[in-house]
């Protein structure tokens, strides 16, 4: 399982054998918070909402089995 923060949301999978996307952004959006900045994620949506969406796309398609 993966854990971001010292807290207990785990990336877990849904009854369909996929994960749950709404876990998956906010772990997405932990994650690049802690690799660049607080409000990356946000604000590469907002300034270049292509990118957001390959990025968020490439992390969710790692973890979705």
């Amino acid at each position: 399982m993966l854990f971001l923060n010292h807290s207990l949301t785990p990336c877990v999978p849904v009854h369909t054998g996929r994960f749950n996307f709404k876990i998956m952004l906010q772990l997405f959006i932990e994650l690049t918070n802690q690799i660049f900045w607080e409000g990356y994620a946000e604000q590469l949506a907002q300034n270049n909402p292509a990118v957001f969406q390959l990025e968020l796309a490439e992390f969710v398609n790692c973890y979705n089995l």
